[in-house]
């Protein structure tokens, strides 16, 4: 009983090390600027509901609601502060990383548990694959996670299944491809489940959880006529990414779901012809699905791929060395492996070249700004260029007495409207939003001569011409004052 005691003691102060490791390889994300666009968007849509406004109705973005209600309880406790914001997301990482650990210990050991939570702790802190942000993906491997182990950890029993399904659904709240995953659960179902009824009813269970968030989401805005605003911002929105077909669209399409037939047909044939289907077949279903959920818009963000890593870690963590191979796992091991190489080249071929130098970078940018060998602008601009800009503009708007007002931004600094307490007159925080929706402009131009702002910014670049917002800014606006290539006019008395 001691030996087994020490043991234990041992192990948990291995993985304390590992997630303190964690900790210091984020560090730096803690001290970065607001910067980056898809965080300065859920930002100021946070912030909008927190002075009172409603989402998809006084603010507005393509994701489901999650992102902003989170944002939107960080800002509420901490203020508006991106320290925090990163903090937060260091704690849902090792929380996560600690979740991992659990699933491995209880199903391939101690050992490979450590190696699983180290390898997810290194890939998802690594700038490479933008792992540093604040995303969807990062919130929303965190319950999906957890799902995961408690229907592990209980045998899959109806209770961890009904929750577990809860859970997926929370996942896909943050982002709508995360219900990939809670498909990978119901095939391995199937797969251990050896009478249809039983698997019948837990696929029920499952679902069941599944369908509580959504119905808690459709009380909320139904009764507020918002029901068809929310499908469309978070659903019908995302085809605009499907439709941007990347090269060898057909190759890349039969690839994505390679893996997955690939997972499937393995389980099948473990079930039926060496009647054992391993642990380590849930790993990969769930690992072919995630990777579907990175791959599936064919765009080629990093941070897509932040979604894969929880399953990859315990994959890789699984794997016994030397590989046993036969004829059928060369078969399986090729159609599941080759797709994915394949298509990492083809949509990240960035991430694959530039992104050790870029990691090196970022660490010898924040050393020389730690030591005051760069100061505050030099260290900004390795960011984004943007970033003194809006700074300075705060700065203007702090110093005029106009925190806190009506202000509307014709181009892409959305984190401004967040740090100045803004309250936008339109529902849109980019400009790129408004010619990405129907009858955006014609919405837009109405909503700001109904409620005129203090001051309408324009950066240099906006996506696309406004002419009847030039013709606004003409005939009641005065410049009074140019922050490097931003203009800042004035409402006229």
């Amino acid at each position: 009983m001691k030996s087994l005691t020490k043991y234990l003691i041992r192990e948990h102060i291995f993985l304390f090390i590992i997630l303190l490791a964690i900790f210091v390889m984020r560090f730096p994300s803690l001290f970065e600027p607001f910067w980056y666009g898809d965080e300065g968007i859920f930002a100021a849509v946070a912030r909008n509901l927190n002075l009172g406004g409603v989402l998809y109705e006084t603010a507005w973005d393509n994701k489901p609601p999650m992102i902003y209600l989170t944002y939107q309880a960080i800002f509420n406790v901490f203020g508006v502060s991106m320290f925090w914001l990163r903090l937060v997301t260091i704690v849902v990482v090792l929380a996560t990383a600690t979740i991992i650990y659990e699933i491995a210990q209880a199903t391939i050991g101690v050992r490979r548990a450590l190696a699983a939570a180290a390898i997810f702790g290194f890939l998802t802190s690594l700038r490479i694959i933008e792992g540093n942000l604040a995303l969807t993906e990062i919130f929303m491997i965190l319950p999906i996670t957890l799902a995961m182990m408690i229907a592990i950890k209980r045998k899959f029993d109806y209770a961890s299944l009904f929750f577990g399904g809860a859970l997926f659904a929370i996942g896909s709240l943050y982002k709508q491809v995360g219900v990939l995953e809670a498909a990978a659960l119901g095939i391995y179902l199937f797969l251990v489940t050896d009478k249809f009824l039983e698997f019948f009813k837990k696929g029920l269970v499952l679902t069941a959880g599944f369908l509580v968030p959504y119905a808690t989401i459709v009380l909320y805005f139904a009764p507020k006529n918002l029901l068809a605003d929310y499908i469309f911002a978070a659903y019908t929105y995302y085809q605009i990414y499907l439709e941007e077909s990347p090269q060898y669209l057909i190759f890349i399409n039969i690839s994505k779901v390679l893996p997955i037939v690939a997972a499937v047909g393995y389980g099948l044939y473990q079930k039926y012809y060496l009647k054992k289907v391993r642990i380590i077949q849930l790993f990969f279903l769930w690992a072919g699905f995630s990777l579907l959920g990175s791959y599936f818009s064919g765009r080629t963000y990093g941070h897509y791929l932040v979604q894969a890593v929880p399953s990859v870690s315990l994959l890789i963590a699984a794997i016994s060395w030397p590989v046993n191979f036969d004829k059928v796992r060369i078969v399986f091991a090729a159609t599941f492996f080759i797709p994915l190489l394949i298509l990492t080249k083809l949509l990240f071929s960035d991430f694959l070249s530039g992104g050790p130098i870029n990691q090196v970078k970022y660490w010898q940018n924040f050393i020389a700004y730690a030591y005051g060998n760069k100061g505050s602008s030099e260290y900004n601009d390795f960011f984004d260029g943007n970033v003194n800009t809006i700074m300075a503009l705060d700065d203007l708007i702090e110093k005029s007495g106009q925190r806190g007002e009506t202000i509307y931004i014709w181009g892409d600094y959305p984190w401004l409207y967040a740090i100045v307490d803004a309250w936008n007159p339109t529902r849109y925080v980019t400009s790129f939003h408004v010619f990405g929706v129907p009858n955006g402009p014609e919405e837009v131009i109405a909503d700001v001569n109904a409620n005129l702002p203090a001051l309408i910014i324009k950066p240099e670049h906006s996506i696309g011409y406004f002419e009847e917002l030039e013709m606004l800014i003409t005939t009641r606006y005065t410049l009074v004052a140019k922050v490097e290539t931003a203009e800042v006019y004035k409402l006229s008395k």
